[in-house]
């Protein structure tokens, strides 16, 4: 009689308890002081731990991570539009006493030119101004009294993106580095390159003409190539003529006489992509402007200058180097890595 008493206890005890798991329902059940503690153990860590990943993908480091990469991305970015829109060589050597072009380039038809476009040169050891062109004029009160009466920007080319100096009467001191700043409506950037002083041949008198040794042009861009004269010893005058010559062919790419370009035999690959610098002509400058590099430029070229009691010339080298790439790549290497960390974050 116990041992039936006993059973049937049991078997409402069981009953009543299925009754309370139908009308609560199963959270009310897994919440239940009556659930086995080990069950509810490790409900209540599965629930704590989907917590906590949903937090860390999307409120935590990982978020913080994914903001950190994207603005590393729109940076970059930001870095190679600026450099691809100055360009200036990395490093230029000039002769001690003699005039010398510190050359820089940017891409004007990108931003607008107007009275808000600046110009800067300045001197990265000491931070101090060389040069400076805003409102369309020469800014130059504060000017070093090292480089008064010695620098230059061709105001006529800045519109077309010359914005070359003209460094006179070059000093020992003039060596270092110098930055190359353009800021247009749109657009900023900037460019550094070495001055490399070399002494002037002291057995010798000055060469008529002076060439650097070799010019580094970015295919796709506008490139200077540098050609000095010794202007005060030869004089100007109509007669005094200036020609470019490519010396593989012997062909003359640009020639001046006569107070005006001569371009009737210009070969066809340089047609409207050369130019001088008409108003510097007189002030011993024949550098001449090619536009839109092409590979097939590449090679070396003459600069021969012609006045009436002088006559110099001086062989440069034009090396075309392939056009920086557009960083796209860095997306393509870091993007992946975004998808996998978003993939885990849904997946778990």
């Amino acid at each position: 009689m116990n041992l039936r008493f006993l059973l049937f206890v049991g078997t409402e005890m069981q009953t009543e308890r299925a009754k309370r798991m139908d009308s609560a329902g199963e959270e009310a059940s897994l919440n239940s002081p009556e659930l086995p503690w080990n069950q509810l153990y490790l409900k209540r860590r599965t629930e704590s731990r989907i917590q906590l990943r949903r937090r860390v993908c999307f409120t935590g480091p990982a978020a913080a991570a994914v903001t950190g990469v994207l603005a590393i991305l729109i940076l970059a970015a930001g870095r190679v539009s600026g450099s691809e829109f100055v360009t200036v060589p990395s490093s230029v050597k000039c002769t001690e006493g003699q005039d010398c072009i510190l050359s820089c380039t940017f891409n004007y038809t990108a931003g607008d030119w107007d009275e808000r476009t600046g110009v800067t040169w300045r001197r990265l050891e000491t931070g101090r101004i060389v040069h400076s062109y805003y409102n369309n004029l020469g800014q130059l009160n504060n000017q070093p009294p090292h480089y008064v009466n010695r620098t230059s920007l061709f105001d006529s080319e800045l519109q077309r993106g010359n914005a070359s100096l003209l460094l006179r009467r070059v000093r020992e001191e003039d060596a270092g580095q110098y930055r190359c700043s353009v800021n247009a409506r749109r657009l900023y950037g900037t460019g550094l390159t070495e001055v490399v002083v070399v002494p002037a041949d002291p057995t010798t008198a000055p060469a008529h003409v002076t060439v650097p040794g070799s010019v580094k042009c970015t295919e796709g861009q506008d490139c200077i190539l540098s050609c000095t004269f010794n202007y005060t010893a030869g004089g100007w005058d109509e007669k005094t003529g200036v020609t470019w010559r490519r010396l593989e062919t012997g062909r003359i790419i640009h020639s001046y006489h006569d107070n005006m370009d001569q371009l009737a035999h210009q070969p066809p690959q340089y047609v409207n992509r050369t130019s001088l610098f008409d108003s510097e002509l007189q002030r011993g400058n024949a550098s001449l402007l090619l536009r839109r590099v092409r590979e097939e430029d590449a090679g070396e070229y003459e600069c021969s200058v012609s006045t009436p009691r002088l006559h110099g010339s001086g062989l440069t080298e034009v090396v075309v180097v392939p056009a920086q790439q557009h960083h796209w790549w860095v997306l393509g290497a870091v993007l992946p890595l975004l998808c996998v960390v978003a993939g885990l974050c849904v997946g778990l």
